[in-house]
């Protein structure tokens, strides 16, 4: 089965049924099905092949699964791009991915202008909103050309249906190829591992752009549920609280710090939140004392989940079950960890040689499943490293302990090597959490003379809280050996943050060097 075939049979099997909620627009799977074929009829029309690339520069919105979905039934291969990116950036990533279509946002359409004369390879533009930019045509004129019917395309479960840029974190963005049979392998496994139901109402907030969003579109169209599309920038957290309240959403996916935001809301019980069943968060690690805070707030399940672009994303997954506020000390422990491998997922904690390490010990997390990615696009060096012998290499530090669960230390780059011992930024700051007053905190190493790198900790206080960079040492030093405990402590307005909310370490190491 081919990803195209999931909506044609949604749309045969539940016609009715609300697909799509985006600000005005409300598409019944019928109509929803109806929009992709006349733009898939469109694409093939204007000379569209299997294993073109079809580039989207967008916001959040409904057009984008549209895009996807179009490209799935026509054997082309959907390219999302960071709308976040700046021009030079953007040229970069095009010249890399060589679009033969690019749908623009009216928003983009100056930079893509400034950029058109370089970009020979891409033959159409499209604005998927109206766009004074005379090269491009308008999204719904260009969708009407087609015909409704279903595109006569054969698709193969191993043709690449996605490329999906990982963030760039450790040098030039790179692309993921994902695979028909991949991303159905991802949505079977976590339909089962997050016990999908047939009537959920799903909320995306973050940008589309992300792997995330395909994880869930593939997820979520598999069974099929409702999608409610927010436009992403400008997070505020009373509007979605409001939001979920009117429309009765049942899943969400937040990063922490967007949990954060929820539970800093004043009087936060006045949103109706029953019809939450589940909070996923992902991209990066809750801090313990936080995530006890959030399961005091919510009433509903918490799932965490751990992977890559590369891997699938769907790797590790920490269930509901997993998140108490009592049990046995071993049981609260694991409100530290990322849960246990998905169902068809291994994992190996590995030493520099692939060998595996004892339980306990930390290491190199690998991994392999039928759902991780094909390689990198046009890169075959890199991706025989990032899949060697057969395993993908996360860069990603851990340790399992005797009952399965991962516990994710840190990514390699982020660790810190003070006077030659291993410090972990993350243990730093699930301490930092704990004192009253600190409201967010990262912690990274700086250069040093005599230790090569010193522990740095960087803090957000509470809104009206006070603290003294002593007492913050003073604190860790209560609680951590004493080569862990911050060398130095600033206090910032705010941590730099990623489009998805993610803090960026390498933005707070640049301050310091």
């Amino acid at each position: 089965m081919v990803f195209g075939d999931v909506l044609r049979r949604n749309a045969g099997k539940f016609p009715n049924k609300t697909a799509i909620v985006h600000e005005d627009t409300r598409l019944t799977f019928r109509e929803f099905n109806e929009r992709v074929n006349g733009l898939a009829n469109a694409l093939l029309k204007k000379g569209l092949n299997k294993g073109d690339r079809i580039g989207v520069l967008v916001h959040n919105c409904h057009q984008f699964i549209e895009i996807y979905f179009a490209a799935a039934k026509t054997g082309g291969i959907f390219c999302p791009y960071n709308n976040h990116l700046k021009q030079w950036e953007l040229k970069d990533i095009f010249d890399y991915s060589t679009p033969r279509f690019l749908f623009v946002d009216a928003d983009f359409g100056a930079m893509v202008s400034a950029l058109k004369p370089e970009l020979s390879y891409v033959e159409q533009f499209v604005a998927v909103r109206p766009s004074d930019m005379p090269f491009m045509e308008d999204y719904e004129a260009f969708l009407s050309k087609g015909e409704r019917y279903e595109p006569c395309v054969e698709v193969l479960e191993d043709d690449v249906l996605s490329i999906i840029f990982t963030a760039g974190t450790t040098g030039r963005p790179k692309g993921a190829m994902r695979t028909h049979r991949h991303l159905m392998a991802d949505a079977v496994t976590s339909v089962i591992e997050l016990r999908v139901e047939y009537d959920e109402k799903v909320l995306i907030t973050f940008p589309m752009y992300h792997v995330a969003c395909e994880d869930n579109i593939v997820r979520h169209s598999f069974m099929p549920n409702t999608f409610y599309i927010k436009r992403e920038g400008g997070f505020n957290p009373e509007d979605i609280l409001e939001y979920i309240a009117r429309e009765g959403i049942t899943r969400c996916q937040m990063v922490p710090t967007m949990v954060h935001s929820f539970i800093q809301v004043p009087d936060i019980k006045r949103f109706d939140l029953s019809s939450l069943r589940l909070i996923l968060y992902a991209a990066a690690p809750m801090p313990v004392e936080l995530l006890k805070r959030a399961l005091e707030v919510f009433p509903c399940g918490f799932a965490q989940l751990y992977g890559q672009t590369e891997s699938g994303p769907f790797t590790t997954v920490l269930k509901p079950e997993d998140h108490i506020l009592d049990g046995s000390e071993k049981r609260l422990q694991r409100l530290a960890s990322s849960g246990k491998p998905a169902i068809n997922y291994e994992i190996r904690i590995v030493d520099e040689n692939d060998n595996d390490v004892p339980i306990g010990e930390v290491g190199e997390i690998i991994g392999r499943s039928e759902a991780m990615m094909k390689g990198y696009w046009q890169m075959p060096e890199e991706t025989e490293k990032k899949l060697r012998n057969g395993w993908l290499h996360t860069g990603d530090l851990g340790r399992l302990d005797e009952d399965g669960y991962v516990y994710i230390v840190e990514r390699k780059n982020d660790l810190i090597i003070s006077g030659g011992v291993n410090v972990y930024p993350r243990e730093i700051e699930e301490i930092l959490y704990q004192h009253p007053a600190v409201s967010e905190a990262s912690v990274v190493g700086i250069p040093d003379e005599h230790w090569g790198e010193i522990v740095k900790a960087v803090i957000v206080l509470k809104a009206g809280a006070t603290a003294t960079e002593d007492e913050i040492k003073e604190f860790c030093g209560k609680r951590l050996a004493g080569y862990k405990k911050p060398k130095s402590v600033e206090f910032w307005k705010e941590l730099p943050k990623s489009p998805q909310g993610k803090i960026l370490k390498k933005e707070i190491r640049k301050a310091f060097q």
